[in-house]
């Protein structure tokens, strides 16, 4: 009986742990990009996602990144093809955000990604 008492209750803790686990974005990976510059894109994605999360009462949870393909030289620096997945917390649940970006990084090694919001899906 006590088993049964322990093995009910354990199932119920898991089930609610389940639930409250955050959404992971399905990124996919296309070869091209180094991830240095991924990396760096993606610190860019952070503070414009924690931008945007203060903007609309929510909590920035977890923002990830990965090349969405071939890195390109310009004048001005680097554009790097990158998506980005981002998971935000309100009251109302979870959100995911995800999309490709074009990340700019310029020859001081400075990030900016642009039109993130447009580019989210």
């Amino acid at each position: 009986m006590l088993w049964v008492i322990l093995l009910l209750g354990a199932s119920g803790m898991v089930g609610g742990y389940a639930a409250e686990q955050a959404i992971i974005p399905k990124l996919q990976h296309r070869p091209g990009t180094p991830d240095e510059v991924v990396e760096t894109c993606r610190q860019a994605a952070i503070a414009a996602a924690r931008t945007h999360a203060s903007a609309m009462g929510a909590q920035l949870v977890r923002v990830d990144a990965t090349s969405a393909g071939q890195l390109r030289r310009a004048r001005s620096g680097l554009r790097a093809p990158v998506e980005v997945g981002i998971v935000y917390s309100r009251p109302s649940g979870r959100e995911a955000r995800q999309g490709l970006v074009e990340c700019r990084v310029d020859a001081s090694g400075q990030a900016t990604i642009a039109n993130l919001a447009a580019a989210a899906r």
